[in-house]
């Protein structure tokens, strides 16, 4: 026999508190911020996160490009952090260091977030307590890459590309839609960015991820992008931002990771970080030659300029007496 009308809504009745804690657990998660800092002067900076990491070539046959794909790395990051290796030919044995710390960009911890000269994505949509960093591909000084806040888009699979006709002037031999497959330069996966043209995709190369290498567009490697789609909703917040260089913090040390003016748009991104740096009170905290010398190099990791001291330990009751009676 059913249950009875009145036993199923008893046993609905039941099941409420238990529903309605759920939801209440669910709202009342932390949602993802910046751990705090260890002194309040400097809780404006955010946190480096990520630790750097080596790999010994032993092939004769690996180039940089191996390396930064093995890693799913940027090659211009790797390339830069590397200045003395034949990005080519490297020599058997050679340890090539690896770019994965990094300041999290000076923004809310929400959505997606983009800092187009670092050439990388956080994506801050999952509860974690740390961003997953993703390398990308952008535009180049003649078709730049966006900036400004907007929200993902329409999202396809597999798509088809239509090639604009700007394109087609520089290459005639392209048909006016490319369908899906190895040919196709937007890889299985689009979310497009607002309501513009432009999208976060995949890739038929993945050489290019770490380069200047679209017209526009971001670009992922295609495993990276599938998760990345599966996870991410139309709507979700994104930004796309254009710091050249960011201060952070690890503990009582202060940081500053610098990356290439890649559009020009920042020559006096010097003295902006020392102007900061005063405003926030951090300056004669900084060894100004170690700051100037990171600039300079823009080798796109984490490097510290500069300490607080530690707080004087506190005087126990035994060690104040015998201060008093000396």
């Amino acid at each position: 026999m059913f249950p009875s009308l009145q036993a199923m809504r008893a046993a609905i009745a039941s099941l409420l508190p238990a529903l309605m804690l759920l939801a209440a657990s669910v709202a009342a998660a932390p949602a993802p911020g910046p751990p705090p800092a260890v002194d309040p002067r400097l809780a404006a900076l955010p946190p480096v996160i990520g630790a750097l990491e080596n790999e010994l070539l032993d092939d004769p046959e690996d180039t940089v490009l191996d390396v930064a794909y093995r890693h799913r790395l940027g090659f211009d990051r790797v390339a830069r952090l590397n200045p003395d290796v034949n990005v080519w030919i490297p020599n058997p044995g050679t340890v090539i260091r690896l770019p994965t710390e990094h300041i999290v960009p000076d923004t809310p911890w929400r959505g997606l977030v983009i800092n187009v000269p670092e050439m990388q994505l956080y994506d801050f949509t999952q509860r974690n307590a740390e961003p997953e960093v993703f390398a990308i591909a952008i535009g180049d000084s003649i078709d730049p890459s966006l900036h400004g806040a907007f929200k993902i888009g329409a999202k396809r699979e597999n798509p088809a590309w239509h090639v604009p006709k700007s394109i087609q002037a520089e290459r005639p031999e392209l048909p006016p839609v490319v369908p899906p497959g190895p040919d196709n330069p937007l890889g299985p996966f689009w979310m497009t960015i607002g309501s513009t043209s432009y999208g976060i995709h995949g890739s038929n190369n993945e050489w290019s991820i770490g380069r200047e290498a679209t017209h526009g567009c971001i670009r992922l490697y295609n495993d990276q992008v599938a998760r990345l789609y599966a996870r991410t909703k139309t709507g979700t917040p994104l930004r796309l931002l254009y710091e050249t260089i960011k201060l952070g913090r690890r503990d009582r040390s202060i940081y500053v990771e610098v990356h290439p003016d890649v559009y020009q748009r920042d020559p006096d991104r010097e003295r902006n970080v020392f102007e900061r740096l005063n405003a926030l009170g951090l300056l004669p905290y900084v060894d100004e030659l170690t700051l100037r010398r990171a600039i300079s190099d823009a080798r796109g990791i984490p490097v510290a300029i500069g300490a607080l001291p530690a707080p004087a330990a506190p005087i126990d009751e035994v060690g104040a007496a015998a201060l008093l009676v000396n």
